[in-house]
């Protein structure tokens, strides 16, 4: 079966996450040193010198550089860490929780953009045996967006892996085209018979 998340790939996005973790570290240390260095050179200046020249500059200076690390911090875990944290949780459970293998008839691909969980897919539209009578066979699988859609064609039969309806692995079920080359040579040796033996008749 293709494999839709790779080794390789599941690697890099776990290294990115400790990247952007060690980057948001690196700057908060940064940040914390300039305002201790300046709340030090401000007590030395009144200790020493009885002078407040210092005090106003750094503490606007501080004020300044706490919204700005506030505001950089809150777009940092709203967006860029938490789209990839989401991918990264999204990646374990699929390590770890159940998987479905199933069959189905590719329909048609859904190039929408539907969210679970903070991650972001495509979906394949896939006509599939019923579980129980009544159930609906045509079932959405979702596809992650950042991966390209299978390129299936209508009619064709596949089989597949999901994890929480997500795709995990697919590949063509071979039986089934097999079956469908035999049916279609079964029609057409059908028919050829049949303009035969009205073209015998007559």
């Amino acid at each position: 079966m293709t494999a839709v998340f790779s080794e390789k790939e599941k690697k890099e996005a776990f290294a990115l996450k400790k990247r952007l973790l060690a980057y948001w570290f690196t700057a908060l240390g940064v940040f914390l040193a300039a305002v201790i260095v300046m709340i030090v050179i401000n007590c030395v200046m009144i200790y020493t010198s009885r002078s407040r020249a210092v005090h106003i500059p750094f503490m606007v200076t501080s004020i300044v550089l706490s919204v700005l690390f506030s505001c950089g911090s809150v777009f940092f875990f709203s967006i860029k860490y938490k789209l990839t944290s989401r991918y990264c949780r999204m990646l374990t459970d699929m390590g770890r929780g159940i998987k479905e293998r199933g069959s189905g008839v590719f329909i048609d691909t859904d190039r929408s953009i539907t969210e679970k969980n903070g991650v972001y897919f495509y979906s394949i539209m896939l006509n599939c045996p019923p579980l129980k009578r009544d159930d609906i066979t045509e079932r959405k699988i979702l596809v992650e967006r950042t991966h390209s859609l299978p390129a299936f064609s209508p009619g064709d039969r596949i089989k597949f892996i999901t994890h929480a309806n997500i795709l995990v692995a697919y590949e063509l079920d071979m039986d089934g085209v097999y079956e469908n080359l035999n049916s279609a040579a079964a029609s057409g040796a059908a028919a050829s018979s049949t303009e035969k033996r009205k073209g015998n008749e007559q």
